[in-house]
């Protein structure tokens, strides 16, 4: 199989890159972005609160410190209450 080359010149080849980078920037599909989401997983809960154990989050969450939705199995955590409780427990 012989292969074929293309040959650029530099200023071609970078406005070649350029339009390829804007064309799968249009393409690509937005992201929900975690930050302006409502309601955040476990995982990304603990992050936000600076813990790792499940326990601590579970404890919060009993102590009614912050708030979750639960459907099936599935629990959500409010990002509101979760970033009000920090705040007021800033020192």
């Amino acid at each position: 199989m012989k292969g074929k080359f293309i040959v650029l010149e530099k200023k071609a080849f970078y406005k070649l890159v350029e339009e390829v980078v804007q064309r799968v920037k249009k393409t690509e599909k937005p992201d929900k972005d975690k930050q302006t989401s409502d309601w955040v997983n476990a995982i990304d809960a603990k992050k936000l609160l600076g813990i790792k154990s499940n326990g601590k989050l579970r404890k919060l969450l009993y102590d009614n410190h912050i708030v979750a939705s639960q459907h099936g199995r599935t629990i959500l955590y409010s990002r509101k209450s979760i970033l009000a409780f920090l705040e007021k427990n800033k020192i």
